[in-house]
């Protein structure tokens, strides 16, 4: 490995963000960064993220460990054409010969390799994380909750043990559950929702997502919310509470007042509970899991997973802990900080 090459940079390609962790061939985890790339408006915009990213993190010669999800926007024609063009978008900007694509079981791919063996590609971010995970963990639930999905993974004996690979195996098994912490419209989460003493059926439109009720709650930043509102707008409490108001076909007068904190604890409750019992499921599918294995939590809405753990009886284990140095911003985007210290102990 040359000097140039003893940095390693993970990149996570979404379909709304790319995130980057870097770390040294040490496994010291030196950046972590995260740039909105509303990948479905156009392959465009995975470039502009890639320039700015290189731009902030000087890391255009590290070796570049490669994971995405990207490829399902509907930009692309299929996943395997999305695999393709989204590989072809880094190559302009990353040497092709410093690049290596994760696969299935922790495996490296080139990109043409990466090419041909697709369906061994795309959306494997999760696979990533568990497996680091499980180098530290014996037993427990990985859940990585980000701002448009939820990943739950068995891990036993310090294996990862997922009943399926891909996105609809694991939609089948609730292994993945398309629920998030910012993007999800609370609509998705229930029809009906109670106010001034009355169950009101709320309008089916997306006026309002997750990231409203979990800012009215205090349980995430506006700064800290690089997605578009549904409206546009920005994240103040104020307008949280008027894109609420929205669904049930009136106004937020007094925007501050308690009432919409209320009404967001509602939606909130809905939401764990759905991911409570996808977590049961789960389980139940490996009874052999200990009943004091912990919940092991990573991603944005990781306090919704530490949640889960009090209403099962687990210990909850922050990701952040798992790597060197132990930061927050780590366990935010689990995935890139698990792919580039992968790559790391490969190829160091």
């Amino acid at each position: 490995m040359s000097d140039q090459q003893s940095y390693f940079s993970g990149w996570d390609i979404g379909g709304a963000h790319v995130k980057v962790a870097r770390c040294d061939n040490t496994g010291s985890v030196i950046n972590v960064l995260q740039v909105a790339c509303p990948l479905w408006k156009g392959i465009e915009h995975l470039a502009s993220a890639i320039q700015e990213i290189q731009k902030q993190l000087n890391n255009h010669n590290d070796l570049a460990a490669v994971t995405m999800t990207g490829e399902l926007v509907d930009i692309f024609e299929n996943r395997q054409a999305g695999v393709s063009k989204i590989l072809a978008c880094i190559e302009n900007y990353i040497l092709t010969e410093n690049i290596h694509v994760y696969a299935k079981d922790n495996t490296w791919l080139t990109t043409t390799e990466a090419r041909l063996h697709w369906s061994q590609v795309a959306s494997m971010n999760w696979q990533a994380s568990a497996i680091f995970t499980a180098d530290s963990i014996d037993s427990g639930l990985f859940i990585d909750i980000g701002s448009t999905t939820c990943d739950i993974i068995p891990i036993k004996k310090g294996k990862v043990c997922s009943q399926g690979l891909d996105d609809h195996q694991r939609q089948v098994s609730r292994e993945l559950l398309y629920t998030g912490a910012i993007r999800t419209p609370l609509i998705a989460l229930t029809n009906i929702a109670p106010f001034d003493g009355h169950l009101i059926n709320l309008a089916a439109e997306v006026f309002a997502t997750t990231g409203d009720c979990w800012r009215l709650l205090d349980k995430l930043e506006a700064a800290s919310i690089l997605d578009s509102s549904s409206d546009g707008m920005p994240w103040h409490k104020k307008d949280c509470a008027r894109r609420l108001a929205r669904l049930l076909g009136t106004d937020a007068e007094q925007p501050l007042s308690p009432q919409w904190q209320q009404l967001a604890q509602w939606f909130a409750e809905q939401q764990v509970h759905q991911i409570n019992n996808a977590c049961l499921q789960v389980i139940s599918n490996h009874a052999d899991i200990p009943a004091n294995a912990p919940i092991i939590g990573a991603g944005v809405g990781r306090f919704i997973a530490q949640s889960c753990a009090e209403r099962l009886n687990r210990p909850f284990i922050d990701f952040s802990t798992l790597i060197t140095p132990n930061l927050s911003v780590a366990a935010d985007h689990a995935p890139a900080v698990a792919v580039a210290l992968l790559a790391q102990q490969q190829f160091t």
